[in-house]
């Protein structure tokens, strides 16, 4: 599937990774040469959020996905107004993508990821934008991307009056290791990725948070999974009873083999319907009771929302490929019963950065209507959804909605196999 993939020259990644270095937000000193450069007063300066080079990650859209975030910071005299974003090939100058008008609104945020009210920045202020691009299967990716900023601001360390400025910044390396393999961590048919990658629209995408010293984006990637019945329900009878969600109670599965290096166990389930924000927990848990396993290669999954009492794993335990975990339940921050998983560089679940990855292989049933399901709910009947005939796919990331079909490991359509 990845086939088409440009990757990056090795030749030259340190210099520009020195470029992006992240504390002081100041872009490397030039190299000396024969010829002295001209230089260009660059009052908003750019830097990559995370130091993680993102990678192409294939989804269920079958487009390959590049997802990132730029720190932005004004240090110039007076406040400084973007007025549009290009994504460029860095190479051949060709523009890749051009945000402006609503869309580059949209994307700016303040540095708690929260909207940020127009796209002014103070003197000395922060902001945050979030890049999203999408590129067909067969398309040539570039190997380094750059940024091209036009804005009203200071022309000079003491203007005093803004003037349009158009520049380049923030070289970004699409090296970024190929996104890991993993099997599924559910079995079954009928599961919802009711959160997902990568829509800004979708608050786990934008949650930005200041843990640990560092700024993080811990669920760039996080996928929330709910289940479907055959009767295109996630909820039968009553649905303040935990258990009449057709997913409660599943089994929740090791992704790869690994060591168990986080566990939270303490937590009870939450009330059905109970509004976000509710549960009288810590910041700390809020994703409820949760396994983190070490993957190895600086990769660890979370697993979130666990039933309590469930776990049946401890701190130091090593399991095996599709080893049973625990059993899906509704603790911690959380309305209805579902699976918070996602890959993270760290096994802090909010000190670290979400990283792509890939089930090795499942079958795309559908699309959830999501604008039904933002009217209507986890009570409507979505059985229109699901198509007829479910298609094999193999090596990608469900994305926002997607229905899927985990299978059974070893059994029919051989999705259990690597």
């Amino acid at each position: 599937m990845m086939g088409p993939v440009r990757r990056a020259r090795l030749l030259g990644i340190g210099a520009v990774v020195a470029a992006l270095g992240f504390g002081a937000l100041h872009p490397a000193a030039p190299a000396a040469s024969a010829a002295r450069a001209k230089n260009v007063y660059t009052p908003v300066l750019a830097v990559l959020l995370s130091q993680n080079d993102p990678a192409p990650v294939l989804g269920t859209d079958r487009r390959l996905h590049v997802v990132y975030e730029l720190r932005l910071a004004n240090r110039g005299p007076i406040p400084a107004t973007l007025q549009k974003l290009e994504v460029l090939d860095a190479d051949s100058g060709v523009a890749v993508h051009a945000y402006d008008g609503a869309d580059l609104q949209t994307r700016v945020r303040a540095i708690g990821g929260v909207t940020a009210s127009s796209t002014v920045i103070e003197p000395g202020g922060e902001r945050l934008f979030m890049v999203d691009l999408a590129f067909g299967v067969s398309s040539s990716i570039p190997l380094v991307l750059e940024h091209r900023l036009q804005l009203l601001g200071p022309k000079s360390p003491r203007a005093t009056e803004a003037t349009v400025l158009t520049y380049m910044v923030a070289p970004v390396p699409l090296d970024g290791p190929a996104p890991p393999v993993l099997v599924p961590p559910l079995r079954g048919n009928g599961w919802v990725v009711t959160s997902g990658c990568c829509d800004i629209a979708n608050t786990d995408r934008t949650a930005i948070l200041p843990v640990n010293g560092g700024l993080w984006s811990p669920l760039r990637f996080a996928i929330d999974l709910m289940q479907l019945d055959d009767t295109g329900l996630f909820v039968h009878d009553d649905p303040t009873q935990l258990p009449n969600f057709t997913g409660y109670g599943a089994d929740v599965l090791a992704v790869a083999p690994g060591k168990v290096v986080g566990v939270l166990d303490t937590l009870p389930d939450e009330a059905a319907g109970a509004p976000p924000g509710s549960a009288s927990s810590s910041f700390e848990s809020a994703d409820g009771n949760s396994v983190v396993l070490a993957l190895g290669n600086g990769s660890f999954a979370f697993y979130g929302n666990l039933q309590p009492g469930s776990l049946t794993v401890k701190v130091g335990d090593r399991v095996q490929r599709r080893e049973v975990l625990g059993t899906l339940g509704n603790s911690g921050d959380s309305s209805y019963p579902h699976l918070s998983f996602r890959l993270m560089s760290g096994a802090s679940p909010f000190g670290s950065d979400g990283l792509p990855f890939v089930f090795n292989a499942f079958s795309y049933e559908g699309q959830l209507d999501s604008v039904k399901y933002f009217i209507e709910g986890v009570t409507a009947n979505y059985l229109e959804n699901r198509v007829q005939d479910p298609i094999p796919v193999r090596r990608e990331l469900p994305l926002g909605f997607a229905i899927i079909d985990f299978g059974t490991p070893g059994g029919a359509g051989a999705v259990g196999r690597t």
